[in-house]
């Protein structure tokens, strides 16, 4: 009986160890490293007028974005963007918003692969003009 209980115990803390090593996927926090920066431009907007336009460009074409400004700082704010169904951030690509006091908000964008970057240009471009898909979104309208 002491042999079988130990067995358990030790089953237990051998599956405890392989749960806790669980792949969890790419999170932003490892997107964020010099080797996926692949664009850092000012703009000038601001954040309430990008989340505007980043949902008007959702109305028009076959996108999914995400928009989240920092609870504890308002300046800053991260926008992942991405083709319709594209979940997954090594499919989409991420932009750091910051805000500053002339006007002007700092745009740095992150892609997990090289062939996302140009979605990079194409999202500023979508901020310009938000009824424009990039290339290689379909459009909502035909």
């Amino acid at each position: 009986m002491k042999k079988m209980r130990l067995a358990l115990i030790a089953l237990a803390v051998g599956m405890s160890g392989c749960m806790a090593t669980a792949d969890t996927g790419l999170r932003e926090f490892d997107l964020r490293k010099p080797i996926y920066e692949h664009h850092d431009t000012p703009i000038y907007m601001d954040l309430p007028t990008v989340q505007r336009r980043l949902y008007l460009h959702a109305q028009a074409c076959d996108i999914e974005y995400s928009f989240t400004k920092d609870p504890l700082q308002v300046h800053f704010a991260t926008v992942r963007y991405g083709p319709a169904g594209a979940t997954d951030l090594k499919d989409q690509v991420m932009l750091d918003l910051t805000a500053y006091a002339t006007g002007k908000l700092g745009v740095v964008g992150y892609s997990y692969y090289a062939k996302n970057a140009p979605l990079i240009s194409g999202v500023l471009q979508a901020l310009a003009k938000p009824d424009r898909c990039p290339q290689g979104i379909p459009s909502k309208t035909k």
